[in-house]
């Protein structure tokens, strides 16, 4: 029988996973202001090269803290960590707001501290998947994981109009500023979520847990193949988060047509959230990485030097995509992996997947200009179908079902 609302935002009525998705809607909105922002802030003032290492540099930091992180958030209260977390990246945008401002530093300065707020988001996606399952029943798991992305897409809608409004008529670091007031007030949010006190005794070494996450990582092959096959497909995507934005600026327009083309993306993640809350494949690994596919269809919109209208489109579908595979991907991932490690099981995931993506925004641009942007897209097109190929190819991601139409298959 269909859900009725109230049904559907159930997890909402659970006081600690309410705090969480206040949370995380506060950051979604600063950030979903300043991601355009931090590109054009670069882009005035130098290229796509040093746009790529700007991003290399946040997401190196990011990758380099990821495991380490998971050990620390499945010793300590994991929305204590993400406080920590908060506050690190809102130190880092308040100062990177500054520079922009004020018009000094440079790129070199920008780059450092986007590399320190990389130490921060290093430590938010191993604290706060495992901490989801902490704060919401068992049942209501898979509608926490879309609600989570919901909010986060809805406010993907407004977030790159608006913050392309505030770039277009007045300056990227006002932007970047808002984005530091939302992690200061998302710290004062998480701090409030009461979660079991661990007990410390007898608590292993800490490369005796980075041992033991590793292990729970391996013994897994849908989980680590998966991830280091995703891992090349996120490398050839930074083909879209650099050049992106330059052929924007280049031949679409500026930040005004790019700004519609990344709300298009919002709206088609909302949908896709909402499709993720009602969705209930009897193979979910299998539907999360087809659901992933459609997120090439930007690149190749990008590759075929489309309209706006057309890219727009492109960034609609593989919005709906992302959010269907994102839900489905955390959701399998938090049933399959036992919670006492689920941190640093996510950082390892968190790890492969994305630490060759600095790789690819640092390349990226040098690439582009030996062999053409054209070329350069449709290498990373084949890459990416590839990798998702390979991961259909493994028996093991058949293997998972969905609780309740068979026993969920744990892999071998």
């Amino acid at each position: 029988m269909p859900m009725t609302l109230g049904e559907r935002l159930g997890a909402l009525q659970e006081r600690d996973f309410r705090l969480l998705f206040t949370a995380t809607t506060i950051t979604t909105v600063g950030d979903r202001f300043a991601g355009i922002a931090l590109a054009f802030a670069v882009l005035d003032i130098s290229s796509a090269t040093a746009l790529g290492i700007v991003f290399a540099a946040r997401q190196g930091m990011e990758a380099l803290v990821a495991v380490g992180g998971g050990v620390l958030s499945d010793r300590l209260p994991r929305n204590l960590v993400l406080v920590g977390a908060a506050l690190v990246q809102g130190t880092a945008q308040a100062a990177t707001a500054a520079c922009v401002l004020a018009d000094v530093g440079g790129v070199p300065a920008i780059a450092a501290l986007q590399a320190v707020y990389g130490l921060g988001l290093g430590l938010v996606i191993p604290a706060e998947v495992g901490l989801v399952p902490q704060t919401v029943s068992a049942e209501r798991l898979q509608q926490a994981n879309a609600l989570q992305g919901l909010t986060r897409n809805m406010v993907a809608v407004l977030g790159p109009a608006v913050g392309g409004a505030v770039v277009v008529a007045g300056s990227p670091g006002i932007a970047l500023a808002i984005d530091a007031v939302s992690f200061f007030v998302c710290a004062d949010i998480l701090r409030r979520i009461r979660v079991p006190a661990r007990d410390a005794a007898g608590t292993p070494g800490f490369l005796a847990e980075l041992r033991e996450g590793w292990q729970e990582f391996t013994s897994r092959t849908w989980l680590w193949a998966s991830v280091a096959l995703f891992g090349v497909g996120n490398l050839m995507f930074a083909g879209w988060i650099v050049l992106g934005p330059a052929i924007a600026k280049e031949r679409l327009g500026g930040a005004g047509p790019w700004a519609v083309i990344l709300t298009a993306g919002g709206v088609g993640a909302v949908l896709g959230s909402l499709v993720a809350m009602r969705v209930r494949p009897r193979r979910p690994l299998v539907a999360c990485v087809l659901a992933a596919t459609l997120i090439s269809l930007q690149t190749l919109a990008l590759a075929l030097e489309a309209p706006t209208w057309l890219i727009a489109v492109a960034s609609f579908t593989g919005g709906v995509g992302i959010a269907v595979h994102l839900t489905l991907w955390f959701t399998v991932f938090q049933q399959q992996v036992p919670e006492r490690a689920q941190s640093r099981v996510a950082s390892y995931d968190t790890l492969g997947s994305f630490v060759l993506i600095p790789l690819g925004t640092a390349l990226v641009g040098p690439v582009s200009d030996a062999i053409g942007v054209t070329e350069t897209l449709w290498i990373a097109l084949l890459v990416m179908w590839a990798s998702w190929a390979a991961i259909l190819a493994l028996p093991s991601v058949w293997a998972i079902r969905r609780p309740g139409s068979v026993s969920a298959a744990r892999a071998a």
